[in-house]
């Protein structure tokens, strides 16, 4: 019993002992793998930079009452108010919003009265279904039209307006807060109001406002990640002073954008956004992938041919894995080896 486990255990030394001392038989030489290529290509290239932002409803505006006595009704903050609609009441007397960018000064209450003020009544009157005539004279037929109209919001038909009973906005306004309260004087700021259509403000530094331009189409990115699109309607040109988060100040310029969707920011009010804005572009350049960019140990850039001659370029816009490129021997078409 103990000789048959011996020449096993021997056995088995042997094949290993032929297993480690074995070789494997050399294998020919193989050829090099020829290069990885990739075509010069003539395309445009943008460089893009990326801001910090807002969703919300663009800048508020305080609405001051101008009419002596008690408030007995105020609208409730995110409610619209249209053309001709009550904004708020004084002593249960209604005070409209008219549209327009001239504020009623004076009593409109003799004719002949002429001026911007009396054009901004009149219009309004119209625009509600009540002809006051055009121009900007307060005529008998705008009393007419003024009595028409208080006989309609079921007020005394006096034929003439106080400043006090209308406010002038630039048009329909959603109610952002309201700071005043019931029962105490109609004077002084009662209310803030915005556009009623969700808009982006973003605070850009001084130093690189230059990108943002009017009427300019921006990338928005929404908290979600998901992209739209927006147009930039104005850029302010006060310059403000903010604190960053380090406690530093910054100078910084007010940009506002429209959204080109409404509809594309969902059930999302308010929140964090980004800016997404072309700041640099080049048109139909001569363009390859980074990877197949080479630095020279002399100095410069070169690319290189499949062949391995080196092919000495002059390098412009990185962009999006890209970089523009130009110099002899470069063409569209032309196959430059990459890394990748």
């Amino acid at each position: 019993m103990i000789t048959a486990v011996a020449v096993t255990v021997l056995a088995t030394a042997g094949v290993l002992g032929f297993t480690w001392t074995s070789r494997a038989k050399p294998q020919p030489d193989q050829p090099p793998a020829a290069p990885k290529t990739v075509a010069v290509t003539k395309t445009d290239l943008a460089d893009y930079q990326d801001f910090k932002a807002s969703l919300g409803f663009g800048a508020a505006q305080q609405v001051t009452g101008r009419k002596a006595g008690t408030l007995t009704w105020l609208p409730a903050p995110g409610g619209a108010v249209d053309r001709g609609q009550p904004l708020y009441k004084v002593d249960n007397r209604p005070v409209w919003l008219f549209f327009g960018d001239t504020p009623l000064w004076r009593k409109l209450d003799t004719p002949g009265l002429k001026g911007p003020d009396v054009k901004i009544l009149k219009e309004n009157l119209a625009a509600l279904g009540f002809n006051a005539g055009a121009g900007e004279e307060f005529t008998p037929a705008t009393v007419d039209a003024v009595k028409r109209w208080q006989k309609a919001q079921k007020v005394e038909e006096t034929g003439l307006v106080d400043p006090g009973e209308v406010v002038v906005l630039p048009g329909k306004m959603r109610i952002d807060s309201v700071p005043a309260r019931l029962s105490t004087s109609a004077e002084g700021v009662l209310m803030s109001v915005t556009t009623p259509d969700k808009a982006i403000s973003a605070s850009v530094e001084a130093t690189q406002v230059d990108v943002f331009k009017k009427d300019m189409k921006v990338t928005v990115i929404l908290p979600s990640g998901k992209e739209t699109t927006g147009t930039v309607r104005g850029v302010s040109t006060t310059v403000q002073e903010e604190k960053t988060g380090d406690g530093q100040a910054a100078a910084t310029v007010a940009v506002d954008i429209g959204l080109d969707d409404p509809a594309a920011v969902g059930d999302l009010n308010t929140g964090p956004v980004r800016l997404r804005v072309a700041a640099t572009t080049r048109k139909g350049v001569l363009a390859v992938p980074v990877t197949a960019l080479l630095a020279l140990r002399e100095g410069g850039y070169a690319v290189q041919a499949p062949d391995g001659k080196l092919i000495a370029v002059k390098i412009g816009l990185f962009a999006g894995g890209m970089v523009e490129m130009s110099g002899g021997g470069i063409g569209e078409g032309v196959q430059v080896v990459t890394t990748s």
